[in-house]
């Protein structure tokens, strides 16, 4: 059996159904050896590696098993490297197989030569060389282990050219897929932790990826209901609870974080952080004030202590046990009513929903953003998946299309990348076939990967596109307006027609300009039977709802 024979062997039982890549010499023969396997593993051919690997990091969050992309040496697996990043920020298992150099190249500094464990080695969990055909078994194990446990993570697997028909010693080496150690819960820790949010007058749960990863979703609405306490989100953590749950005040900090659920991270006394951190973003860059005590329970205790707002109580724990073993402890318990907290949320909130209210029943021309994602949010069904890139555009969803479930809302959150909506939306619906996938993008952000609309025809990946255009970076442009009284330079753009440039792709297109159209193209758009590009033309003064004085304090520094 050859090197490339037993990691696709060893693929199958991980239970990798989807490996995404782009072809080289390097990785020439692994392809070849793929195609035996054609039947078993889709092999997706991708336009770009920065879309290969977003897609594997896709797989990977809402699979839990690590997802696959394939690069060739050098220029192609620097290629992915963005999209690395993105999964090591956010905790999603990817697997990166790289091609690399014959070994006898090795150190040349020969064409297609680049140190890929050196320059992956601070964005991955474990980067590897599989140096000999008999190391590929073990080699793989060892990357599955630290993909898939603590906080989870991205591995670079290198291969050179001459190793993957290279044989092995004997028919199919042992493999060994099984997550690390996972600390064990303190049941004391639970019991302090019930009691200081019993005594607590005001106290918040802080919910994140961690909740989500670990499918634990449910048994946090069962316990907040139970403590009847406010809940607030990461933007990982968004759908934990849903947001029409009358606990839930929505996102928190930077980057989509509503004025209510800031005002409450900000005036709690007692803050339960569950598969969390207190991040920059979620702290506005630690600008915003933040007073109470603070308990975390994370399975990394590094992330926590490394992070600039230490708690008070650091819970070394998978958070699903914590969950388990604290609604044993709240069954019979009685909440008290807060009534001083609950009227200032709710004060906070009735603020906050007069401001969406006003933006998504506008009838401006150019469009306003919100009342198209409004009008979206009532087509689509409650079992949807949304993607977003980065800058402006992802404020709409995050204010007019309530998240419901937990890994329906995508986004390179912690990375804060352009570039990985429309990857992840491909991904995401071949995944999940049986749900509507709608990526909304930025201009800036499509123009950085849509030539993997060819991808998307040819493969047959029915999404929608919703490309929310402004003809410029608008998140730069405003504090180019703002904070440098107008200088503006290298913020605005032309772009082409992107409802013609999906034709000529191959996939259905539309233009978006009047309040009369939004619902019937929407619909139109929804009902293609193939990718769908809508091309929105939006008032580049539209100022989606979000915490503007929060913001502006962080960007002052």
């Amino acid at each position: 059996m050859k090197c490339s024979q037993v990691i696709i062997e060893g693929l199958k039982a991980m239970g990798v159904r989807r490996i995404y890549g782009i072809i080289g010499t390097s990785n020439f023969a692994f392809v070849n050896a793929l195609y035996d396997y054609r039947d078993e593993i889709r092999y997706v051919s991708c336009r770009h590696e920065q879309v290969a690997a977003s897609m594997a990091d896709t797989e990977g969050r809402l699979t839990g098993i690590p997802g696959v992309a394939l690069t060739h040496s050098g220029p192609g697996t620097l290629n992915a490297l963005i999209s690395v990043a993105n999964a090591y920020k956010d905790g999603s298992p990817l697997l990166l197989l790289s091609g690399a150099v014959k070994r006898k190249l090795k150190g040349s500094d020969g064409m297609l030569e680049a140190d890929h464990q050196a320059i992956f080695s601070t964005l991955c969990r474990g980067v590897f060389r599989i140096e000999q055909a008999d190391h590929a078994a073990s080699v793989l194990s060892k990357a599955y282990t630290l993909a898939v446990s603590g906080g989870r993570g991205p591995v670079l697997i290198e291969v050179p050219e001459d190793v993957w028909d290279e044989e092995v010693g004997i028919d199919l080496p042992p493999f060994r897929f099984t997550g690390d150690y996972r600390p064990p819960l303190h049941v004391e820790d639970v019991w302090k932790t019930l009691e200081m949010v019993k005594e607590a007058e005001r106290p918040l749960v802080l919910s994140g990826g961690g909740v989500a990863y670990s499918g634990s979703s449910e048994m946090l609405v069962r316990l907040v209901e139970a403590l009847r306490v406010p809940v607030v989100t990461t933007g990982n953590g968004r759908g934990t609870i849903p947001e029409d749950h009358p606990l839930c005040l929505g996102r928190v900090g930077f980057g989509g974080g509503n004025t209510a659920a800031d005002a409450a991270l900000s005036g709690a006394d007692l803050i339960l952080g569950l598969g969390c951190v207190i991040s920059d973003l979620t702290s506005y860059e630690y600008t915003l004030p933040i007073e109470g005590d603070l308990i975390l329970v994370n399975i990394d205790m590094e992330a926590m202590l490394s992070c600039p707002l230490r708690p008070r109580l650091p819970i070394e724990a998978d958070v699903r046990d914590f969950l388990t073993e604290a609604l044993g402890a709240v069954r019979d318990y009685r909440a008290p009513e807060r009534k001083a907290w609950w009227d200032f949320l709710e004060n906070k909130r009735a603020e906050w929903n007069r401001t969406v209210e006003e933006a998504r029943s506008s009838d401006k021309e150019p469009l306003g953003g919100g009342r198209v994602i409004h009008e979206l949010s009532r087509l689509l069904p409650r079992e949807r998946i949304i993607t977003v890139g980065a800058g402006t555009h992802l404020l709409y969803p995050m204010a007019f299309l309530p998240c419901l479930e937990p890994l329906t809302y995508l986004s390179a959150v912690n990375f804060g990348a352009m570039g990985f909506g429309f990857p992840a939306a491909l991904a995401a619906k071949l995944v999940r076939p049986e749900r509507e996938v709608v990526a909304i993008l930025g201009d800036g952000d499509f123009m950085m990967t849509l030539q993997d609309l060819e991808t998307a025809c040819r493969e047959g990946i029915k999404v929608t596109v919703l490309v929310m255009n402004d003809h410029m970076y608008r998140v730069l442009n405003l504090r180019q307006r703002i904070q440098c009284q107008g200088r503006i330079l290298g913020t605005c753009h032309g772009n082409p027609d992107f409802a013609a440039l999906a034709r000529a792709f191959g996939a259905s297109g539309w233009r978006l300009e009047r309040v009369v159209d939004i619902e019937p193209v929407l619909r139109e758009a929804l009902a293609a039977e193939g990718p769908a590009v809508v091309d929105v033309i939006i008032d580049p003064d539209d100022l989606p709802p979000f915490n503007l004085e929060a913001s502006l304090r962080m960007s002052m520094g």
